[in-house]
């Protein structure tokens, strides 16, 4: 390990819970990221930063999967299922993402998404 990823490490017990709170809502996030003594611990604030943009990620994906289904829909003979299997699909591989993200974060590890989380290792330097 290099001394970068040394600085996103949980140091403690208390890192691993704050960084795994700041993924259960867009609240507590910015809150880690507004309060001094919270966002001077670098853990928390990669994991605050990497949350707020996953919020804003899921919020595009599924605007993106509501037009996807208002144009399945409208075709004729089967259609409607292929619409509905891909906002199925969609919210379960939102929903796993988040879990398997709240769960690295409450194990004190670093787990960074693919685009998001370059922006949010930026972010939290």
């Amino acid at each position: 390990m290099n001394a970068a990823s040394d600085l996103f490490q949980a140091k403690d017990v208390t890192d691993s819970l704050l960084a795994a709170a700041a993924y259960v809502a867009l609240a507590p996030a910015v809150v880690f990221l507004l309060v001094p003594g919270l966002r001077s611990r670098m853990f928390v604030r990669f994991h605050a930063w990497q949350a707020i943009l996953f919020a804003g990620a899921s919020c595009v994906l599924a605007g993106l999967l509501r037009l996807l289904f208002l144009l399945f829909s409208v075709i004729p003979f089967g259609g409607s299922l292929v619409a509905w299997l891909l906002l199925g699909v969609g919210g379960l591989a939102i929903t796993i993402l988040w879990l398997a993200l709240v769960i690295k974060a409450a194990l004190g590890q670093r787990f960074e998404l693919p685009w998001i989380g370059m922006w949010a290792a930026r972010l939290a330097q």
